[in-house]
């Protein structure tokens, strides 16, 4: 009963945290893998940005900057602003559209960044602390929160560490205006931190070796479990002072049972928590989901963890389980992979790239369970225009799948997610995006290793804007044609009379109407064309470095190649013409 007592209690503090937030991400989940856990060796942080409403989002590239004086918010209002260093880096984000803030009147959210020092950042997994060290160390009402954390961090920050120390400095110079999670990475290092209360915070450096998946829920217990931390100076007096600290092990202070505590994991957070683990490590975590069970941040995975792993996870609806939702038409789960996504990215960091094109964000706008993650190096001179344009507040509340990515993807979930869709329809375009996914996933390594033989960096950073760009361009395009024939089929196939008829007679069946999965006619090939490097561009004298499809198909032709094909064309149709040649062969 008194367990009973303390849910029935962290129920009540999250329903009321829900219903007075103006914005708070209570469905991220949160995934890392360390270098030596990947499989290709690099860092790996995700996260799915969740909201109810309608939220759009485009990408951004923000160049570096020497004007002295600049500010930029720390709270959600506007109304307390940090000055800036001189010298800013170049970053990449993926922020809201003006149409959204003005139309739900929230500050700008960066969401994840990448910056030119191969630093990554995602913030924040909203997490909840309890009220006994709220009470002691109450948030503050115009101190640091998510929406303006990642670019005001990226910007002037050149290393992990560095990024970790902007973040524990503005806490202790403002506040915290919420309790969340944050995972930043660079070439060398990986840093976890837990965002308590108003001014205590833990950081720890994570194990390479391992990786982590974790709902809306604090699961740090000892820092002795890491080799490094960074702690707020009251960490452990304010609770002592304040009698709320708990000591296990070894006399340590257990930072979960202090700050959270049992009577603060639900089964909406703590379900996909155990969902991470028993995936990626079904060897140690083979038991059905438990309530009680206090599952690690960090773990070893049973295999090495690829890209493709990673946003499989990023979609998951315990499948498999007496849990899928799609299965049981369960409609009290709060699943990882859920259609009420914002934004969901996978950030990747190559430790032995040449720095400014050493990190890549892996971008899914909109919902990603029939979304496609495309990627955007920190390299990319621009973006393209449709994954680049922002919404203006003139068309707040303007549903535009004709221009704006988001809403496209946003459609499409709407379209294939419920139950009864999500088999004919859903189903066939998800196997389209992983398919279009794979190709990239093989394909961004080959761009990002040819870029790095190349002497000049701005060519190296065209020739990574070309591929970027080009695979953003077609899931644009697919996407819209997805929409389309996802229409039509529905409404093809709308009928409220479930039973089948005779396709002779016309007659009726007594049995239901079963309809074959929808199929998809578009050709993934693109996304694994190899834009071609030519001598001038190599820097190794040697000729082409490395062209052709890592997918199966065929190369990108250069621009020169189309104008002389263009040229040559003209001149045929000229002498046609004169001649007045009538076979068409």
């Amino acid at each position: 009963m008194k367990r009973i007592g303390k849910i029935l209690a962290a129920a009540i503090i999250f329903a009321s945290l829900l219903a007075c937030s103006r914005l708070h991400a209570f469905a991220c989940t949160g995934i890392y893998v360390g270098k030596d856990a990947s499989s290709d060796g690099t860092y790996i942080i995700a996260r799915s940005s969740d909201n109810q409403a309608v939220w759009g989002n485009h990408i951004t590239v923000v160049e570096s900057s020497d004007v002295p004086g600049r500010q930029m918010p720390v709270d959600m209002d506007g109304t307390v602003m940090a000055t800036l260093p001189d010298h800013t880096y170049k970053y990449v984000a993926t922020p809201f559209f003006t149409s959204t803030m003005v139309a739900n009147d929230v500050a700008n959210d960066a969401s994840a960044c990448v910056n030119e020092c191969g630093v990554s950042i995602t913030m924040a997994v909203t997490a909840f602390a309890n009220d006994v060290s709220l009470a002691a160390d109450p948030y503050v009402e115009n101190g640091l929160t998510e929406n303006t954390a990642d670019d005001l961090i990226l910007c002037q920050s050149g290393s992990a560490r560095e990024a970790v120390e902007v973040l524990l400095k503005l806490i202790d110079e403002y506040g915290n205006s919420e309790s969340n999670i944050a995972l930043i990475t660079d070439q060398n290092e990986a840093w976890y931190v837990e965002m308590y209360t108003g001014h205590q915070y833990a950081a720890v450096r994570l194990p390479d070796d391992c990786v982590s998946v974790f709902g809306n829920e604090f699961t740090m217990e000892y820092l002795s479990d890491y080799e490094e931390s960074i702690v707020s100076e009251g960490l452990e007096s304010l609770a002592k002072e304040n009698g709320f600290a708990v000591y296990g092990r070894n006399n340590e202070l257990n930072l979960f049972d202090t700050y959270s505590g049992d009577g603060m994991t639900l089964p909406y957070c703590h379900m996909r928590t155990w969902i991470g683990h028993q995936v990626l490590a079904p060897s140690v975590y083979k038991a059905d989901y438990s309530a009680t069970e206090r599952y690690p941040l960090c773990f070893k995975p049973d295999q090495k963890v690829s890209m493709a792993d990673v946003t499989a996870l990023i979609r998951n609806r315990y499948e498999g389980t007496k849990y899928n939702p799609d299965e049981t038409g369960r409609i009290d789960m709060r699943v990882i992979g859920t259609d009420t996504a914002m934004s969901v990215h996978a950030l990747q960091v190559y430790p032995n790239l040449p720095t400014e094109m050493s990190a890549l964000i892996w971008e899914s706008t909109g919902p990603a369970i029939y979304g496609i993650f495309v990627p955007v190096s920190s390299a990319v001179l621009s973006v393209s225009d449709a994954y680049g344009k922002d919404q203006g507040a003139d068309e707040q509340n303007h549903f535009d799948t004709e221009n704006y990515p988001y809403y496209a993807f946003k459609e499409l979930s709407t379209l294939c997610v419920e139950r009864d869709d999500y088999l004919i329809y859903g189903q066939p375009v998800r196997a389209y995006w992983n398919e279009a996914e794979g190709k990239m996933y093989a394909t961004m390594p080959i761009v990002l290793q040819n870029a790095a033989q190349m002497k000049d960096k701005n060519v190296a950073a065209e020739y990574i804007t070309q591929y970027c760009n080009s695979v953003q361009e077609k899931a644009f395009a697919d996407a819209k044609q997805l929409v389309n024939d996802v229409l039509w089929e529905e409404s093809k196939n709308s009928n409220t009379m479930k039973t089948g008829r005779n396709p002779e007679t016309g007659e009726r069946w007594d049995k239901e109407r079963v309809l074959d999965p929808m199929a998809i006619t578009l050709d993934a090939t693109a996304y694994g064309m190899i834009p071609e490097i030519q001598a001038a561009t190599a820097g190794n004298g040697n000729g082409t470095v490395s062209s052709g499809d890592a997918g199966g198909g065929r190369m990108f032709v250069p621009l020169v190649i189309f104008a002389v094909l263009a040229v040559f064309a003209g001149i045929v149709l000229a002498v046609m013409k004169k001649t007045e040649t009538k076979d068409p062969k």
